[in-house]
């Protein structure tokens, strides 16, 4: 083999490389995000009592990885019976804040795993790219979405969002090429690609509808005889028996040593009490026969309820809403975007559009539009009726979709024999992820908070959305010694996360104690946004009352400055009479 193949596939490399160290450059300074706590304790549970009692509106998947990976570490064993309630929350505090194991080093052991996620992810779509549209289109792709900041940001945290991207690309890619070749491998892959999907997260049965109606397109478009696509059709409904069946062996294996009466009163009380008390008592009946069948279905069902009573406070654009926005998702895309990424996506909709000459071009054209922009369209109008807004992070598996659409579309621009076009279209092939990339290094180590420059950038973006668009709760180690430099050691903290501010800092959190203390106070960007609204929604009102005094404070003065985009300082001194706060 020459050199010059090489260098494409050295090029990936060194991307993926790159995209790795930055996840873990941000993860050293992190501290734990608001779902993290949950998600760890629950995987240990999981992994090491065969208990997934907690946490059932998220499938254990992704919970185990990060339950596993913490086997290496002298971690007390589990207690023999979980705890619930207040319970839950006492025996977490002490697990990650109060034992022999910092919680730092229980992060990063529990975060490792979701490195190996990113990495297989992007080799998938480099290979995917480059089997299909060469070197070229493919180092755009996988360019594209290693200098996201978006996925740098959410690879480093415990969660089930870039597991959701890797496994919904895996499924439909498996599956297309089990139906283009349903030999008994392909099909098995297929089968156990979608079943580790839909133990990933609960919003991947969006793959069933997609798979079908993939299936029943390319039958059309490919004027095959009707008794072939039955014949795919009948594969399909295979594949999901098999998928099925690992999603059972999944559970199984976390089900196993669960109490069945705290299993069908959790179940009762994540969707009968969420206004559906027959559906529940069906559920409990499942799972007084099937415990890991229930517990899917109660997870699930659990999801469904949430969305339909509303899920909690929601912020766009200085609005707030509890039963969320119909065009959320949409402007969390263009906001949070970079700019390249934007660029590929309107390249792979006008690829879709417009390159439709008759031949091998037009059907490869059709074949990206039904491979990688079908499952875009339905998570987007899915997104429409979704009650809980509260992050791009759930949009997360259509990049690499958009990103190998619009390898297609430049694969087929430079392969079009106008050496013009074609010189154009290698140029931005190569030219998009040296953007992004550009975009990612000027936001970092604060990929969570990233904004395009459209939109104002991170400074403005905390006016169009909030939540983990904004402030997961992931400076507060960062605020720690930026306080210890100012000197400031009795600070007022408003802190939305899954740390400890007395461990960290010394203080109680507002929500703990709400009044204000010191000369400082460190103001949360998400309770900036919605902090009263939010304790209000919970029943907290004396807390509600006290933060939106604060807030009210604060509001009339600038920022003494910010730890990344997620905390803002403000003076708590009074005035001097020539404007100086006094110190």
């Amino acid at each position: 083999m020459s050199r010059r193949p090489r260098i494409p596939a050295v090029a990936a490399a060194a991307a993926i490389g790159l995209s790795l160290f930055l996840v873990w450059d941000h993860t050293r300074e992190d501290a734990l995000s608001a779902d993290e706590p949950v998600h760890i304790l629950s995987g240990y549970l999981a992994v090491f009592a065969s208990n997934a009692i907690v946490n059932i509106e998220h499938p254990p998947l992704m919970k185990v990885l990060a339950g596993a990976a913490l086997a290496a570490l002298p971690l007390p064993p589990p207690p023999g019976r979980a705890p619930l309630g207040e319970g839950f929350t006492r025996w977490g505090h002490d697990f990650l804040f109060g034992g022999a194991v910092s919680p730092d080093a229980i992060a990063a052991a529990a975060r490792a795993p979701f490195l190996l996620l990113l990495a297989t992810l992007l080799g998938l779509v480099y290979f995917a790219a480059r089997s299909r549209y060469g070197d070229v289109p493919a180092l755009c792709a996988v360019g594209l979405l290693a200098f996201d900041p978006n996925l740098v940001a959410h690879a480093g945290v415990v969660h089930t969002d870039v597991g959701a991207a890797l496994f919904f690309l895996a499924s439909v890619l498996a599956w297309d090429r089990a139906r283009r070749n349903p030999t008994a491998p392909a099909l098995a892959l297929a089968a156990a690609t979608l079943g580790l999907a839909l133990a990933t997260k609960f919003s991947t049965v969006y793959l069933a509808p997609i798979l079908l109606l993939q299936t029943l397109i390319s039958g059309r478009r490919g004027g095959e005889a009707l008794q072939k696509t039955g014949a795919d059709v009948a594969r399909l409904a295979l594949v999901g028996l098999g998928a099925v069946a690992v999603v059972f062996l999944v559970y199984w294996a976390v089900t196993r040593r669960m109490d069945r009466g705290e299993q069908r009163r959790v179940i009762a009380e994540m969707v009968g009490m969420r206004g559906a008390p027959d559906l529940s008592r069906r559920i409990e009946a499942v799972a007084s026969v099937s415990p890991p069948l229930g517990h899917y279905l109660g997870g699930l069902a659990s999801v469904a309820r949430q969305n339909a009573v509303g899920g909690g406070v929601n912020f766009l654009l200085g609005r707030i809403s509890t039963t969320g926005f119909p065009h959320y998702f949409a402007v969390a895309f263009l906001a949070k975007s970079t700019l390249a990424f934007l660029v590929a996506a309107g390249l792979a909709l006008w690829g879709a559009r417009r390159l439709r000459p008759p031949g091998d071009s037009g059907r490869a054209a059709g074949d990206d539009a039904r491979l990688f922009l079908l499952p875009v369209g339905v998570l987007f109008l899915a997104s429409i009726n979704a009650s809980y807004n509260i992050g791009i992070r759930h949009l997360l598996p259509v990049y690499p979709f958009l990103a190998l659409a619009a390898a297609g579309a430049l694969a087929r621009v430079i392969e079009g024999g106008v050496s013009g076009r074609r010189a154009a279209a290698a140029a931005l092939a190569l030219g998009l992820p040296v953007l992004s990339l550009a975009e990612l290094l000027r936001i970092h180590p604060h990929e969570l908070s990233y904004f395009n420059p459209a939109v104002g950038g991170p400074e403005n973006g905390r006016r169009i959305l909030s939540d983990s668009n904004v402030d997961w709760g992931l400076d507060l180690r960062r605020l720690a010694r930026e306080l210890a430099r100012r000197g400031e050691a009795q600070p007022t903290v408003v802190y939305f996360g899954g740390d400890d501010v007395p461990h960290r800092l010394g203080v109680a959190d507002f929500s703990a104690e709400p009044r204000p203390r010191g000369g400082i106070v460190a103001f949360s960007a998400f309770h900036l946004a919605v902090g009263p609204e939010y304790y209000a929604y919970h029943g907290a009102h004396r807390v509600a009352a006290a933060l939106a005094a604060l807030r009210a404070e604060v509001s009339r003065q600038k920022p003494l400055g910010r730890v990344g985009h997620s905390l803002y300082l403000f003076s708590l001194r009074p005035e001097e009479p020539g404007g100086k706060a006094q110190r």
